[in-house]
């Protein structure tokens, strides 16, 4: 059977009306029953163990270097001494699956897994989700979103058998200088970076994984990296209690399972020359444990780091790491060493055995809550499908765009307007391949687009300088850059010069996809009309960016430090002001149902209803879906692309007429109450006199459908010469189609038609009658013809760039579609011109088409 198209729209249209989805919360719950068997279970497992595995226990193996094979010695080390965990780095999803089974098989103790993946499972494994990174989401206001991520990472983390995530860093940044720090923190707000950072922390634990703060007692104001040495920090007592130790009792008093005891000298509170805080007793023990109450798990940073290694022989490092409360030795530079000088210790009474039962039985314990005890073997079946959710990426876009923020504003740049005067252009300062960021802006708006790589030549900066003379705007993107500090985040000084350069001769939107730092490398900000800063340099934070800045998208970030003479939390609110784009999940809209969308549509291009088609759905505001079907014509020589342009037909009267009227009867030009006659004199004494506006707008004036007003202007098959012309002329100076032009004036003879019709029934006809005198109406007392007039009014305003009479002055025509082969009038395919005769009889203007 064969469906009109029509019934295919009624189809698609139920379709998404009953579109729905739900939303999946994690609980994780610890109870007195649970903590009662998990000591039952510690005491079991510590009195099977020999003193050399009750040592090895608080062990944690390195599993691989990052992106290379699984280390040999890491399955002789569990093996052999009965190991307490292992630490995977940059690796693959179901090689790690496998080999955490492999070992776990192993271990005569069931392991602990652990990764560092502050910003998810994609910071370490491959072809996993990775989330912003911490200062990015330092910029976000509604917690919530940090909360969700946070369970999230936990989902995924227990998916792959890992029961500790060395996450999140509570360093206070505040030092822009800081080389291992930096975008890894939420920001230089102790309060802030305490309220996100338990955010994060909560969502993990509350999906059943250990939470990992760090970097006890701070490592925010340093400008060494304690991987390659020994970093002090020179802050007093005073000014550690108010600033770097705030996030760490915060989330001490808030339950947070374990702590990370960083490499650093702080003379405050020990000022024993170049002992390292990790190896410090009075700063682990007396000040962690004993002054700020902390009970859970402390874990070292890695001690094969050279902040801890350049001062300290081989194994001593982890027997002084252990004397100082640490409960993990995490990565021991030698384990055979360590184990060695601590089981020693311990005989010679230099430490006493208490303490070694006092970690080792709080390790077992909370391998017994996290679920580490079960030995769980992971699932290779459905894995990266389980790992990469589309909810898991919709967080991540939700994040992204949260916090893009708005620095400066001025004069209200942003959102960008588009009148007639403004010639915009985009300078992409970082690389010469098409970005993500440009894509939103071509969309609104005819962008002419440049690009630069990063220190580009002085004859190629002239050349673009050059091109950039006819234009008014320049919309300059930073892009292709990293999180490095010490590399300038990969933003050279010659690129900073350029972009000051043209700021000094054009009107300057900047948008920085990078660190807030990185605005301190200009000279001031003063040139620039507005700056927007947007973090990182990752496809949908491009996209979104330059929609925060066309209005398609709110920006409502705030800086979560200073930065280039703007004070932490300066945050322009820009309210969203366009249709943008969602993805369906922010709308609550099940993607399982969207694809029988597409088999509708696919369905009617089978059943030869149409070559192809455009279908796009929005909900509140946003465009969740939107995609192209088929063909321009059957002979399937052209694909429909979402830039092709369609011809609306009779959805003219409510995206032209309707609106205009709406705006005149505003404005107080007309009373919607009144008698077309009131404003057209020419109804006068005509049977048309007294029909009122909303009759006709309710299609209910007693007028006809319509008039087939060509058959007069037609003999047989043949166009009446005085009407209509092959060439344009100044009396055929009106385009009906192809070689195809009508007498001037002979749109007074469809008027005439119109004011000379019968009246029928004043019941329900749908009829295109009234939107002809409407037209006429709106042109008299606007005193401007109507195409015009809604451009200036509505489409330009909102951006609506394709939304235009007359396609072909406008439009390529290879992005129109042909609308029917006319073998009635026009004799041609219709292409670029009006399907509806009366309108193409009034040059391809009118109020009904």
């Amino acid at each position: 059977m064969r469906y009109s198209a029509s019934v295919y729209f009624f189809r698609l249209l139920i379709t998404i009306v009953f579109l729905t989805g739900t939303t999946k919360v994690i609980v994780a719950q610890n109870d007195t029953r649970l903590q009662l068997n998990a000591e039952k279970w510690a005491d079991s497992v510590y009195k099977s163990l020999t003193v050399d595995e009750r040592i090895a226990q608080l062990i944690f193996v390195r599993a691989n270097y990052s992106g290379k094979p699984y280390l040999e010695e890491a399955g002789q080390f569990i093996s052999r001494y009965n190991i307490g965990g292992v630490v995977f780095f940059k690796s693959d999803p179901v090689a790690q699956a496998v080999q955490t089974n492999k070992w776990n098989a192993l271990a005569k103790t069931p392991l602990f897994v652990a990764m560092d993946a502050e910003w998810g499972l994609g910071m370490r494994l491959n072809h996993t989700v990775k989330y912003p990174l911490q200062m990015t989401l330092g910029a976000i206001d509604n917690q919530a979103y940090i909360y969700r991520m946070g369970a999230e990472i936990g989902e995924q983390c227990q998916r792959m058998g890992i029961h500790i995530n060395l996450a999140p860093v509570v360093d206070v940044n505040n030092n822009p200088a800081n080389p291992v720090i930096g975008m890894r923190s939420f920001g230089e707000d102790p309060e802030s970076v305490s309220l996100k950072a338990y955010q994060y922390m909560k969502g993990m634990q509350d999906a059943g994984i250990i939470a990992c703060a760090k970097h006890f007692p701070g490592h925010g104001n340093t400008n060494t990296d304690s991987h390659l040495d020994l970093p002090v920090i020179k802050a007093s007592k005073k000014e550690l209690r108010n600033v770097e130790l705030v996030p760490f009792q915060y989330l001490i008093d808030k339950g947070v399972s374990a702590v990370m005891t960083a490499h650093l000298s702080v003379p405050a509170l020990d000022n024993k020359k170049n002992r390292a805080s990790s190896l410090s007793e009075k700063i682990v023990n007396g000040y962690l444990k004993k002054k700020m109450g902390f009970t859970g798990l402390i874990i070292t940073d890695g001690l094969d780091m050279k902040g801890v290694t350049k001062n300290n022989k081989k194994g001593k490092v982890a027997l002084k790491a252990f004397v100082a409360g640490n409960d993990i030795l995490l990565i021991p530079d030698d384990i055979p060493a360590s184990i060695k000088t601590i089981k020693e210790a311990i005989e010679k009474g230099k430490v006493d055995e208490e303490r070694l039962e006092e970690s080792c039985k709080k390790m077992l314990r909370y391998k017994y809550l996290s679920g580490a005890w079960k030995r769980t073997v992971v699932d290779t079946d459905k894995l990266l499908g389980d790992l990469n959710r589309p909810s898991y990426q919709h967080t991540v876009d939700e994040l992204f765009g949260e916090a893009i923020t708005v620095v400066k504003n001025e004069g209200n740049i942003i959102p960008l307007a588009y009148p007639d005067t403004l010639h915009p252009a985009v300078l992409i300062i970082g690389t010469e391949e098409e970005t993500s960021f440009e894509q939103p802006l071509k969309q609104f708006m005819p962008f002419s687009v440049f690009r630069l790589p990063h220190d580009a030549s002085t004859s190629d900066k002239q050349k673009v300088l050059n091109m950039l003379e006819d234009y008014n705007l320049v919309i300059i993107a930073v892009v292709n850059t990293n999180i490095l500090a010490s590399k300038r985040y990969h933003i050279p000084e010659s690129d900073v010069q350029f972009i000051e350069h043209v700021a000094r001769k054009k009107t300057v939107i900047l948008d920085v996809f990078a660190s807030p730092y990185a605005l301190d490398f200009f000279s001031g900000t003063t040139n620039f009309k507005a700056i927007v800063i947007s973090y990182q340099d990752k496809p949908y934070m491009q996209k979104v960016s330059a929609e925060a800045i066309l209005g398609i998208h709110k920006a409502k970030g705030a800086l979560p430090v200073g930065a280039g003479g703007f004070a932490a939390g300066t945050g322009i609110l820009i309210e969203k002001s366009r249709l943008s784009y969602a993805t369906p999940e922010e709308l609550g809209i099940n993607t399982l149902y969207l694809t029988k969308i597409d088999s509708v549509a696919l369905s009617g291009i089978a059943e030869k209803a149409y070559p192809g088609c455009q279908i796009l759905a929005a909900k509140d505001g946003y465009i969740f879906y939107q995609k192209s079907f088929g063909y321009h014509t059957y002979d399937k020589k052209q694909k429909v692309e979402n830039t092709d342009v369609y011809d609306l037909a009779s959805l003219t009267k409510i995206l032209a007429t309707t609106p205009a009227l709406m705006r005149m009867a505003d404005e107080g030009k007309i009373d919607i109450n009144g008698r077309l006659s009131d404003y057209l004199l020419y109804l006068r004494g005509s049977n048309k006199e007294d029909i009122g506006f909303r009759e006709v707008l309710a299609h209910q004036a007693g007028l006809q459908s319509w008039i087939p007003y060509y058959e007069e202007t037609i003999w047989n098959t043949d166009w009446d010469t005085t009407v209509y012309r092959s060439s344009i002329s100044e009396l055929f100076p009106v385009r009906v189609a192809g070689h195809m032009y009508i007498q001037e004036n002979y749109h007074y003879a469809i008027y005439n038609e119109i004011i000379n019709s019968p009246l029928q029934e004043k019941e329900y006809t749908y009829s295109d009658l009234g939107f002809y005198l409407f037209k006429d109406m709106i042109e008299q007392i606007n005193n401007i013809e109507l195409d015009d007039y809604v451009y200036q009014m509505f489409y330009n305003p909102l951006g609506l760039r394709h939304l235009r009479y007359q396609p072909r002055r406008y439009f390529p025509l290879q992005n129109i579609i042909p609308t029917e082969n006319d073998q009635v009038f026009r004799h041609q395919l219709l292409h670029g011109d009006v399907h509806d005769q009366g309108a193409a009889m009034l040059g391809g203007i009118s109020g009904h088409a």
